[in-house]
Parts: C-alpha cells; structure tokens; sequence
C-alpha cells in the first residue's frame, strides 16, 4: 500500500484497533500529532528503499506498514473474517499473523511451517496472547501437503519471502545447513551464494524447479478463488554483505516471471495502491 493510501487510512482510523492492540502509547500519541500529509512524509522518509534499520522507530513503522498493509487487503479483497492463511517463510516475523488478529475478530486461523528452530521458537513467543488460532508446522514449507488436504486456505501468504525461498534453496546446494544454526549468522553467507549463482547466469537452473514447486503446493492448498499474495523489502547494507539491492529489488518481477512460465493456473489481479514492483497478486481461477 502506498504511503499516501496509508496515511489518509490511519487518519480515518481504519487500523484503530492494530494501533491501540500493537504499539506503545508514544507511537500512538506521535501519530495522533500528525496530520495526513505530516503521516505520510514520516512513512516516507523512516520506510525509504533501502531500508536503513538503525533509523529511530523503524521496526514499529516497518510492523505498522506491513500489518496495515495485509489488513487493508483483506478488507479490499472482501475476505471472511474467518480466514484461514498460510505463510510460506515467516521466520519470526508476525506482522501477518497481527494483520489477521486486528481483521477476523477471533475467527480467523494462521498456519506456517518453520524448521528453523531458533526462528520458530520466536515466532511462538512474539505470537502468545493473540486471540487467532495459530499453528506453528515443525517441517519445511515444501511438506506442508502433508499436514493439510487440498483447498485448505483462503490465502497463502508469502512476506518477504521468495528471497529466503531462493536463499534455502542454493543454501541446501551449497551445504549450508539452515535448520540448526542462527539463521541470521548465516544469512551473509547464504546472500553471497545466490548472488555468485545469479553472477553466473545459473541462479534460474538451479532454484526454478524447487521454487515451482512451493508455488505449485501452495496453489493446490488454495481454495477457488482463494489468493497467493507476496511482498518483497530491500534493507539498506546489502553491497556491505557481497549481495545486491538493485537485484534483491527485483525479486518480484523474478517469482512473477517464473509462475507466469509454470503456468499452474493463477492469474496476477492489481489493487489500487498496491505497488507491483514491491506486491503481487495472484488468485487461484
């Protein structure tokens, strides 16, 4: 969503209840402080690509943007409050699970699969006291067919996620075991390797397959009609790593070019304010 849809929507207190459940009474106060236009330049300048992450405030906003972000969607897409989602990658990240918390009332369930156990152990944690169901599946992704019959969500989610799809998928080629160690420790190490294959022109050879083949998992979960979704960020401090912003910045464009070849039957619906470059939208026909 851009800035401006996401001020004028915080103004008209849309996500009244994300700010009041989710964010410190400071937050809220500098917010309420704040006209539409002053909202938005702040969004701007806190959430410029790339992301610098020693900015003041920065991971409320990046929590603000990206739960607000996901909730607004539900409520543009007409989802039930009673939505069952699956996220694909979700580390321990929970702006999707707060997004589903503020949208279903109590009525929605959230499932994800994480073998990362320091990741999942967090994520367990950060989660406690939401009043959604939350099921934390300890297997990869990929084996999520296993635990779930066909047609089985509403939404498969996919939050800055396709880079850490392709990242364990050359991470596993090259020996990189991402299931015991401290996933950030490691991080550099993996960025460095997807970058070498994308230098050499085999990134394509040697990810498509498996990355096709979540994507396909993740179709046949999907209920008619039902919607993948995903959303990339760029941090700033890529170059510093060995890695790339300008290509990260187009992971997107890469998964949209993928699944258009796979042709598995998803066709890409564009939302006002939805920027494509950073989102993409498919619905299952």
């Amino acid at each position: 969503m851009n800035m401006q849809t996401l001020a004028e929507k915080m103004s008209a207190g849309v996500f009244y209840d994300l700010l009041k459940r989710d964010f410190s009474q400071e937050m809220i106060s500098e917010l309420e402080q704040m006209n539409v236009v002053q909202k938005e330049n702040k969004l701007k300048d806190i959430l410029a690509v790339p992301i610098n992450l020693s900015k003041q405030r920065v991971f409320e906003y990046l929590q603000l943007y990206y739960s607000a972000s996901w909730q607004n969607l539900f409520i543009e897409l007409d989802m039930p409050r009673a939505l069952s989602l699956f996220e694909v990658g979700a580390g321990d990240v929970i702006y999707i699970p707060k997004a589903l918390d503020a949208y279903s009332k109590k009525m929605g369930a959230y499932v994800t699969a994480n073998l990362n156990r320091g990741l999942a152990q967090n994520f367990q944690e950060k989660t406690k006291g939401m009043d959604i169901n939350i099921q934390v599946v300890e297997d990869d992704a990929a084996n999520i067919g296993l635990y779930y019959q066909e047609s089985s969500f509403d939404v498969v989610a996919f939050h800055h996620a396709i880079n850490d799809i392709i990242q364990t998928i050359i991470a596993h080629r090259e020996g990189i075991d991402t299931v015991s160690n401290d996933w950030w420790t490691i991080e550099p190490q993996m960025l460095q390797a997807v970058m070498d294959y994308h230098r050499k022109s085999i990134l394509k050879d040697a990810a498509y397959h498996e990355f096709i083949k979540i994507i396909d998992m993740s179709h046949k979960l999907l209920k008619t009609g039902g919607y993948m979704v995903f959303d990339n960020i760029t941090y700033a401090g890529y170059e510093e790593m060995g890695y790339s912003s300008e290509f990260h910045s187009d992971y997107i464009q890469l998964a949209r070019s993928w699944i258009s070849e796979a042709n598995l039957g998803l066709e890409e619906i564009e939302v006002e304010s939805y920027d494509r470059q950073w989102w993409m939208i498919l619905r299952k026909v």
